[in-house]
């Protein structure tokens, strides 16, 4: 059975970030894309709104790769269970102001979700651990 769109089109999301590649990145999103990053409390509303999200992690962690260890075809919709790594090297943009560089690698798990309709993304999700983030950048305790 061949791949849905939303299925695809996540994958094509994750292969993108980890080459750093962000017009790949956008060209699989609706214009009025949304997507809620749960973990660090963003929303973004469009595709320039989610290019940009994406550029925050490139740019912190350029070194960032995104290895899937689940993906679950839906039809419209798609899951993924990722694990992100990176070195932090670049500052972190959150919604609190930007954590400057620690020199650390991460290695964080992470589940997103994506609704395709049309042919694009339209919205999709993401569940991590945000203190599992900040530990590994030696920036909370256990």
């Amino acid at each position: 059975m061949p791949e849905s769109v939303a299925a695809s089109h996540l994958r094509e999301v994750l292969d993108a970030l980890s080459a750093h590649d962000l017009d790949r990145v956008g060209d699989v999103v609706d214009e009025k894309f949304e997507f809620m990053d749960v973990g660090g409390g963003d929303t973004v509303h469009s595709r320039d709104e989610w290019r940009a999200f994406c550029d925050v992690f490139v740019t912190a962690f350029p070194d960032l790769t995104q290895e899937v260890q689940l993906l679950v075809d839906a039809g419209e919709y798609a899951f993924a269970e990722v694990v992100a790594r990176g070195t932090h090297t670049g500052p972190l943009a959150t919604p609190e102001g930007d954590i400057g560089p620690t020199g650390r690698t991460i290695e964080v798990p992470f589940c997103v979700v994506m609704h395709a309709r049309d042919g694009l993304l339209v919205d999709g999700r993401e569940y991590y651990d945000a203190a599992t983030l900040l530990r590994q950048l030696g920036l909370a305790s256990d």
